[in-house]
């Protein structure tokens, strides 16, 4: 295993070698600047022999040895003086500041996503110092959406849970009173049959939702596309709607196609969206109010719009409305049953078609949602 080392030591060991090397290329320099001198001037060689012999002769009867060796200790000594504190500043600050970096990779590492990663003096580090905050950041907003969605899902199985035990309920009470013989003429088995029959419809409903969810959670929602003529399919749709709708005592209006149009589909998950988009315009529609079925070619394509006269969405809430479990206000959340994923789902089964899915609204005025779809291609590409 290669043996570790450390940042003052790597600058001790550099600054020696640094010092050395300084002296070596000095007299170097130095012969070389001689020898130079020497060749260039006639008087330099001349300059030069009695320069050698002066040296030779002085070192010879050690006169001035003494002199010259402390002198040459006393000058690598302040070198490797300067350079040691001037490296064992670097190394010093350096140093702090990794560790620094340091614990603050291991606060990462550990989910202490809490503490801000501050900058640095020096370019290099604060660079890496920003991305380590960078990655904070996005940890801990990724951590926060998290616990929110692992809260909301724990509401939603507790809110299916309970919608699941309402027909469950109802379910158990009618066929055992169908058993005991409670329901002890045709006309009364006839209504329990149809009470439950209602009630298992519900749950199919539910059970519907749970698959939807789960699939959209993994990304796994399957389709089935074919040539869908939209004319004929909501004509399929309207006596459905207008039936849901005017049992809540509100008006429908309905204005089809003009003309013939074709798109490429899932006719059951066109119908999931068109379905959510009237059940919120009836749940969030003003009572005695109007529902509208509206659809339009539009370039190379159709828009399907469904369009409420109640209470809004406020425009702050109206960006996140397709966000997963997201409910416009408490209030909304505890009058009006629902789990907030509808939307979500229905958005990602329109971009699945190649198209989009938008709202608009005014406070007061009511909720237009709008479903654009493209035109099927003669091939048929899907």
């Amino acid at each position: 295993m290669q043996k570790k080392t450390t940042l003052r030591g790597l600058y001790l060991r550099t600054g020696i070698l640094m010092l050395v090397l300084s002296l070596v290329i000095g007299l170097v320099l130095a012969a070389v600047m001689l020898a130079l001198f020497a060749a260039g001037n006639p008087q330099g060689q001349s300059f030069v022999q009695s320069m050698t012999k002066l040296v030779h002769r002085e070192f010879a009867g050690r006169a001035i040895l003494p002199y010259f060796t402390i002198g040459i200790v006393l000058l690598c000594l302040a070198v490797a003086g300067l350079c040691f504190v001037l490296t064992s500043r670097v190394t010093g600050r350096l140093s702090a500041t990794l560790k620094e970096l340091r614990r603050a990779a291991d606060d990462l590492r550990e989910g202490d996503l809490d503490h801000e990663i501050l900058s640095c003096r020096e370019r290099e580090l604060d660079e890496l110092a920003q991305s380590l905050e960078g990655v904070r950041q996005r940890l801990k907003a990724a951590s926060l959406a998290e616990a929110a969605a692992q809260e909301e899902r724990g509401l939603l199985m507790a809110n299916l849970s309970h919608d699941l035990r309402t027909p469950v309920t109802a379910i158990k009470g009618y066929v055992e009173g169908i058993r005991d013989g409670v329901a002890n003429t045709p006309e009364k088995r006839d209504h329990y049959l149809e009470v439950v029959y209602a009630k298992t419809l519900v749950l199919e409903g539910l059970v519907g939702n749970m698959t939807d969810f789960s699939e959209y959670e993994l990304g796994r929602m399957q389709y089935h596309f074919e040539r869908v003529e939209l004319a004929a399919f909501l004509a399929d749709l309207i006596p459905e709607y207008q039936a849901d709708v005017r049992g809540r005592e509100m008006a429908f209006v309905a204005k089809p196609l003009a003309s013939p149009a074709t798109v490429t589909a899932d006719r059951g998950k066109l119908k999931r969206v068109l379905d959510n988009l009237v059940s919120n315009a009836v749940k969030y529609g003003r009572p005695g109010g109007t529902v509208v079925l509206a659809a339009e070619g539009y370039r190379q394509g159709v828009i399907l719009s469904v369009s409420d006269d109640g209470r809004g969405i406020p425009e702050e809430a109206l960006a996140h409305v397709f966000d997963s479990f997201f409910r416009a206000d408490a209030a909304r959340s505890s009058s009006v049953p629902g789990s907030g994923l509808g939307l979500a789902i229905c958005k990602s089964i329109a971009e699945s078609h190649h198209g989009k899915l938008w709202l608009t609204s005014r406070e007061g005025e009511g909720t237009h949602a709008y479903l654009y779809l493209p035109l099927a291609a003669k091939e048929d590409l899907l």
